[in-house]
């Protein structure tokens, strides 16, 4: 199987996964070299033999050492060249083993370690491609690796328990081809499936706060933040505004123009109002029918007027036309302030100003108006 180009979060998720599995075998390598070279005297019987492959292996494991110190850096500009890094150190992992495993089967000097280096050598080229077979290269190349130098080997020899060993191997490379596509296939459905669900639960979870007309936060949202907001501002003892707005005769707009034009009208003011307000702690939804909310943490009642007579002015300068006749659409918008206290409940501030939108309103609509809520 070739593995497919995935999503930048899959290619990072799959990384960070084969840096985990691939941990043990930093440490395994170098460890069963030297419990065989001086279980068996091998510094003693071969030194250069001994010396080189432990060069080899101490070399791998400082590049694999620093290559897990770094891993966690990953992102999608140096995903590449870390798994390049890591993919390839692994290789070259497999394949001196699998060279350093033929010189044992090949050299009459250091047959002394055959034994326990045939059983290794299987252990390491099942147990590791099971294990590290996310990556595509290291199902194929890194049981090659392991074991073609063996099986060359063998095949030169030429006596019956070579080509007896050559068989052997070869099969097992052929199941291990089978048993880790079959690995591989797993992995990458399940984290396909996984990244699915969190997407969809994401989208879900989206949707359940958003109003589907004006895309606007709903309600819900709004009264969730609204208690949060509430409580932290009442920690800080600081300052917190309301607006209310509402647009002007929206009832006669329906009825004059039909429900499609007045949501239309929606979605644009909802816009409108939504681009005027930039600070990620400010909050913006549709509170219900032509009804819009907004909570301005931090913000006085100076504050709240100016943005509350902004707010007036640039739904009234919104163009909307309607089979080529020229329509002005008004708002009506009630402020409230307050410095929040666990003394006052919060929904006061809600009443207040619904109570200074419905003042706006008395008042020839088009316009702002506030109140102050008293401690």
């Amino acid at each position: 199987m070739t593995t497919p180009c995935y999503h930048d979060q899959l290619k990072i998720q799959a990384f960070l996964d084969l840096t985990n599995r691939a941990k043990p075998g930093i440490f395994i390598y170098v460890t069963v070299w030297f419990a065989i070279s001086f279980g068996f005297g091998l510094d003693q019987k071969n030194p250069p033999f001994f010396i080189l492959n432990s060069s080899v292996l101490l070399a791998l494991f400082a590049i694999r050492i620093t290559h897990l110190l770094v891993h966690k850096r990953v992102n999608e500009n140096n995903i590449h060249i870390l798994n390049f890094w890591l993919v390839g150190s692994i290789l070259l992992g497999a394949l001196h083993w699998g060279v350093m495993s033929a010189w044992v089967f090949y050299d009459p000097n250091i047959m002394v370690i055959d034994g326990p280096i045939l059983i290794t050598l299987a252990a390491f080229a099942m147990g590791g491609t099971a294990t590290l077979c996310i990556s595509n290269e290291i199902r194929i190349l890194y049981p090659v690796l392991m074991f073609a130098p063996s099986i060359t080997v063998f095949l030169i020899n030429g006596d019956q328990e070579g080509m007896m060993y050559a068989a052997l191997i070869t099969t097992s490379l052929a199941y291990i081809f089978a048993a880790s596509n079959s690995v591989q296939n797993d992995y990458w459905k399940a984290i396909t499936n996984h990244l699915v669900a969190e997407e969809r639960a994401e989208a879900m979870e989206k949707l359940s706060v958003t109003d589907p007309l004006t895309k606007l936060k709903n309600r819900m949202y709004f009264d969730v933040e609204f208690e949060k907001e509430w409580k932290r501002s009442s920690r800080l003892k600081s300052s917190i505004s309301l607006l209310m707005i509402d647009l002007d005769y929206f009832k006669q707009l329906n009825d004059n123009y039909g429900h499609l034009f007045g949501d239309h009208c929606l979605k644009k003011v909802a816009q409108c109002i939504e681009a005027e307000f930039k600070r990620p702690t400010d909050c913006v939804a549709r509170y219900g029918g032509e009804e819009f909310i907004v909570m301005l943490p931090n913000t006085n009642e100076d504050g709240a007027q100016v943005l509350g007579e902004r707010i007036v002015q640039k739904v009234a300068s919104l163009p909307f036309e309607f089979e080529g006749k020229q329509i002005q659409i008004t708002c009506s918008t009630g402020g409230a302030t307050t410095c929040a206290s666990q003394a006052i409940n919060r929904s006061e501030l809600v009443k207040s100003a619904d109570t200074a939108l419905y003042l706006a309103k008395d008042r020839g609509r088009n316009r702002y108006a506030n109140e102050q809520v008293e401690d």
